[in-house]
C-alpha cells in the first residue's frame, strides 16, 4: 500500500531524496542523468501512484506508418546540418497552432518575425509532434529527426565506464518502500547512454552553426542535452515560457536554494513579474526577464468586440487527468447545469476523448458542446467563466475577464498563488 497520495507528497518525497542523497550531481561518466530525468521519473511515479495518466493518445497502425514515412523525409531532407550559418538558433515548441490560416508556433512566431525585422539571421530547429510537421517548409527551417534517429539508433553501444550504482540501489529501496518498485538504475543508464550521443550531435551542429545566441522551449524535455553543449562553448541560452509553472513543477523548480545546474538555460523569459516573482528559479534573478506574449497580447486586443455570454463557462481538459476533470462535473452536475458549458479538449485527447465514461455521458447533455480544433482565446472572450485544474490556459483565460473555478483534482496545488492573486469563484 502506498504512502504517498497526491502530487503535494510525491514532490516532497523526491526533493527529500534529491537533498538526502546529492542526487542533483549524482554522476555516471561524466553525466549527471538525475538533473535530466528528473521530471521524467516525477512523471512515471506519478502514473504509476494513478494520480496521472498517460496524456497522449495512442497512435493507430496507420498513423504510425505515415509518422514513419514522415521520419524517414525528415532525416533525409530537413536535417539541422544543411543549415547555414546564422546569429540564432531557436528550439521552437513542437505543438503548432492554426492562426490567420498558417501553423505557427505561437511562442516564438513573433520572436521570428523580430529577428527578421532587424536583419538578424537565425536557424529553426522544430521537433515532431505526434509525429509529424505542420508549418510550412521554409529555407531555415530544420527538423530534429536526424538527431532523435541517431540518438536511437546508437545509444546501445555506447561504453560507460563508470557504473557505481550503490547511491541509486539505495534511492529505489526508499522509493519501493513508498510508491513501489522503480528501475531507476536502467533509466539513468539509459539516459547517460543517450546523452553521449545526443552531446556529440549537439556540440558538431552548433560548432557548424556558430550561433551568438540558443533560444529554446521546454528545456526539460529533451533539450537539456543541447543546453550543456552550448554552454561549453560559451554560448548563451535564454528558454521562453511556454506554460504554467509553480514549487510543484520538476521542470523549473529545484528547491529554494540557489544552485549552478549543468543543463538548465542561463535565462528565462517569462510573461509578467507575476510568473518572474512565482518560484525560486535555479538561476540569478537579474536573468529572469520579462518579456510580454506576443501572442496573447494581440489577441486580447483583437477579441474586444466579441460579447460575453451570461453564464457560459469553457471546461480546460488536460490529457493527463482528462476522465477525472469530466467526472468532477458529472459529480457535481446540480452545479454545473446551469451554464452553457464549452468542453475544450486537449489537442492530445482529440482522438480518445470517447474512451472517457464520464465526458460521454457530459456530452448527451443539451447544454454541453464538445471543442476541438478552435481559437481559444475567441472562446475565452465569449464566455463568463472558465473551469479548469493546473493547465496554462487558466493565466490565459483571466487576461479576458474569464471568472475561474478550480476543480479539486491532483495538480491543483499548483494554483495557490494563482489563487492568491486573481480571484477564484469556486473550487468545487
Amino acid at each position: 500500500m502506498s504512502q504517498i497520495k497526491n502530487i503535494v507528497e510525491l514532490k516532497n518525497f523526491l526533493l527529500y531524496l534529491e537533498k538526502k542523497y546529492n542526487l542533483l550531481e549524482y554522476d555516471i561518466d561524466g553525466v549527471k542523468p538525475w538533473q535530466l530525468e528528473r521530471i521524467s521519473i516525477d512523471y512515471a511515479l506519478s502514473i504509476q501512484l494513478g494520480i496521472k495518466v498517460n496524456p497522449h493518445t495512442a497512435l493507430t497502425k496507420k498513423q504510425k506508418i505515415l509518422n514513419l514515412f514522415q521520419t524517414l523525409k525528415s532525416f533525409l531532407f530537413k536535417n539541422p546540418f544543411f543549415a547555414k550559418k546564422s546569429d540564432v538558433m531557436i528550439f521552437s515548441h513542437a505543438r503548432v497552432n492554426r492562426v490567420d490560416g498558417e501553423y505557427i508556433d505561437i511562442y516564438t512566431h513573433y520572436f521570428e518575425q523580430e529577428l527578421e525585422s532587424k536583419g538578424i539571421s537565425y536557424v529553426e530547429i522544430e521537433a515532431p509532434y505526434i509525429g509529424q510537421h505542420l508549418k510550412k517548409s521554409r529555407s531555415n527551417r530544420f527538423h530534429k529527426e536526424y538527431i532523435l534517429v541517431l540518438k536511437e539508433l546508437l545509444y546501445r553501444v555506447v561504453d560507460i565506464k563508470e557504473k557505481d550504482f550503490d547511491t541509486l540501489t539505495q534511492v529505489e529501496k526508499e522509493i519501493e518502500e513508498k510508491i513501489g518498485k522503480y528501475d531507476l538504475k536502467s533509466k539513468l543508464l539509459t539516459a547517460t547512454k543517450k546523452y553521449k550521443i545526443e552531446y556529440f550531435l549537439y556540440k558538431k551542429l552548433l560548432q557548424k552553426i556558430q550561433p551568438k545566441q540558443v533560444y529554446v522551449l521546454v528545456s526539460y524535455s529533451g533539450l537539456g542535452t543541447l543546453i550543456k553543449a552550448a554552454k561549453d562553448l560559451d554560448i548563451e541560452v535564454i528558454e521562453f515560457q511556454h506554460g504554467n509553472f509553480s514549487k510543484y513543477h520538476f521542470g523549473y523548480y529545484f528547491g529554494e536554494d540557489k544552485k549552478n545546474l549543468d543543463y538548465f538555460p542561463d535565462k528565462f523569459y517569462v510573461w509578467n513579474s507575476y510568473w518572474k516573482n512565482l518560484i525560486n528559479f535555479p538561476i540569478e534573478d537579474e536573468n529572469i526577464i520579462i518579456r510580454e506574449f506576443d501572442y496573447m497580447k494581440q489577441r486580447v486586443d483583437n477579441y474586444k468586440h466579441i460579447q460575453t455570454v451570461e453564464n457560459r463557462a469553457v471546461v480546460l481538459s488536460q490529457g493527463a487527468i482528462g476522465e477525472k476533470i469530466a467526472h468532477r462535473i458529472l459529480t457535481n452536475w446540480e452545479y454545473f447545469k446551469k451554464f452553457d458549458i464549452k468542453y475544450k479538449l486537449h489537442p492530445g485527447e482529440y482522438e480518445r476523448w470517447k474512451e472517457y465514461p464520464s465526458l460521454k455521458i457530459l456530452a448527451e447533455k443539451s447544454n454541453v458542446e464538445i471543442i476541438t480544433s478552435t481559437d481559444l482565446y475567441a472562446l475565452f472572450s465569449s464566455c463568463e467563466y472558465q473551469v479548469g485544474v493546473f493547465s496554462t490556459a487558466l493565466s490565459e483565460g483571466v487576461e479576458f475577464g474569464c471568472k475561474t473555478i478550480l476543480l479539486n483534482l491532483p495538480g491543483v496545488e499548483e494554483m495557490q498563488e494563482f489563487q492568491k492573486i486573481y480571484k477564484v469563484e469556486e473550487i468545487i
